[in-house]
């Protein structure tokens, strides 16, 4: 069993409030989908002001929507937009809060749920001196209607500040 120590923990479900965000400048907070604000919302709260040395991003799907309408400009033969490529990839997130927030933070992006992410957080813990605190963020949204059979789920974020002292 893992022993970690679990501090702020926030839970985020769409169309919260995500006050956290008003850090970011309007512009930039307007482009940002559901899903990065949710995201974004949850590891700025859970942060609240404090450094850490590791962040881990984790999302099963990442933003799959993006991904599909992607993938049907590529069977129309139209050329996929640069900008919904790029902000489609499965580290988008982890990019935009490091430039949004200004925070070079070595982080890893994940395709994984929140347990895989702790785990990985474990696995930075021990085996990198330097890292005492990591944030874990994992967040996902409903797939897109064409996976009907997928598992049906709400959007959420799910964002901590794990370490090894005093574990919970």
């Amino acid at each position: 069993m893992l022993k970690l120590h679990l501090t702020q923990p926030q839970l985020i479900e769409a169309q919260q409030n995500y006050a956290a965000l008003d850090a970011i400048p309007a512009m930039q907070r307007r482009r940002l989908s559901a899903l990065a604000k949710m995201a974004l919302s949850s590891a700025l709260t859970s942060l609240n002001g404090q450094r850490v040395d590791y962040i881990v991003w984790a999302s099963r799907y990442g933003d799959e929507q993006k991904t599909l309408d992607i993938l049907q400009d590529v069977l129309q033969q139209q050329t996929p937009s640069p900008t919904q490529f790029s902000t489609s990839v499965h580290n988008a997130i982890a990019g935009l809060y490091s430039i949004l927030c200004q925070d070079a933070t070595p982080s890893t992006s994940l395709s994984c749920e929140w347990t895989e992410a702790l785990i990985e957080a474990y696995a930075i813990l021990k085996s990198t001196a330097t890292a005492q605190r990591v944030l874990v963020v994992a967040y996902d949204q409903a797939l897109p209607r064409v996976y009907v059979d997928a598992t049906e789920f709400s959007a959420f974020a799910l964002a901590t500040v794990v370490s090894l002292e005093n574990p919970n």
